[in-house]
């Protein structure tokens, strides 16, 4: 990959529609490019500012139109791709209202790995879950300016008391009652 070809493919092609890039999607955008190749021309863009790393393999096209409010939904799908994800815990109650302390991180269940990554839209952070996908599906709502599931605050709540119990009394029960149901029902 040669410096003209990144911008014509990354700025100015195709490429310019993918804020988050995942290696195997830089491989399809330069399919003639060698292993090497491909690593020396990410090497390159990063080194310019066209690319930004968000973790090993997963990148930021600088170059990428809008989508700046669903960056975050896009980063999870490229970190924890082909997995469930959604904003659980305290970062789902802060949002919802139950919990009075916004967290630094937004914090997310996944079917995959656990893990932590800091951007320049936040941190993020992976807690790994065993709920089905279904279960996942039924009580979630996919935030729309996000582009991420939510889960339904009860589902938080249970996520918060396996993960961190010590976190559960400094949420307002009544206030918690008030949110849950302005949610609707929960099918647990």
């Amino acid at each position: 990959m040669t410096l003209p070809e990144a911008v014509r493919v990354l700025v100015l092609g195709d490429g310019r529609d993918i804020p988050v890039l995942r290696r195997e999607t830089l491989h399809i955008l330069f399919p003639d490019d060698s292993n090497r190749a491909l690593s020396a021309g990410i090497s390159m863009l990063l080194e310019i500012g066209l690319l930004e790393r968000i973790a090993r393999g997963v990148y930021h096209n600088r170059a990428a139109v809008g989508n700046t409010e669903r960056f975050i939904g896009l980063a999870v799908e490229g970190l924890r791709p082909g997995h469930m994800n959604y904003l659980s815990y305290e970062s789902a109650l802060a949002n919802a209202g139950s919990l009075s302390q916004q967290p630094y991180w937004y914090t997310f269940a996944t079917t995959g790995n656990p893990g932590e990554y800091s951007t320049r839209w936040g941190n993020l952070s992976f807690r790994h879950t065993n709920r089905s996908r279904r279960e996942i599906v039924a009580k979630t709502v996919v935030d729309e300016h996000g582009g991420y599931a939510v889960a339904h605050p009860t589902l938080a709540l249970e996520d918060l008391r396996r993960a961190n119990p010590a976190l559960v009394p400094s949420i307002d029960e009544d206030d918690h009652e008030e949110i849950v149901a302005e949610w609707g029902p929960y099918r647990g």
